[in-house]
């Protein structure tokens, strides 16, 4: 009876571990909210509860319009390409169109700063 009871307890942790993926972005990963956009001659604006979730190699734009697409991350520069939208609805997130390409200014498990050659985004993990 232990014996069965030890390899339940064995089955199921194996299974509940092993359906979680590994974060493949570092800091990247995660809910970012929204909390500035400084824009070029423009003043500066504060979003109201607008999220960037970045896990694996997608991302998911909430708040104004949910909007979903893929990324790619390489050295310090991240390329968004947003699928389900449109430039009117992204436009609310800081960005010009559904295809961006942002610098990492910075980086942290808490803060984040990206550059687009239109805006300054910046974040505070959520």
């Amino acid at each position: 009876m232990k014996k069965k009871y030890i390899l339940l307890t064995f089955i199921v942790l194996i299974s509940i571990t092993s359906c979680q993926k590994a974060s493949i972005n570092g800091d990247l990963d995660g809910m970012w909210q929204l909390m500035k956009i400084e824009k070029k001659d423009k003043p500066a604006e504060v979003p109201v509860q607008l999220y960037y979730c970045i896990q694996l190699h997608m991302v998911q734009l909430q708040g104004a319009a949910t909007c979903h697409g893929t990324f790619s991350h390489k050295g310090d520069s991240i390329y968004l390409v947003i699928r389900s939208s449109n430039k009117k609805a992204v436009a609310a997130y800081g960005m010009n169109d559904t295809i961006q390409s942002f610098g990492i200014e910075n980086i942290s498990s808490e803060k984040m700063t990206l550059n687009s050659s239109s805006a300054r985004l910046q974040f505070r993990k959520f």
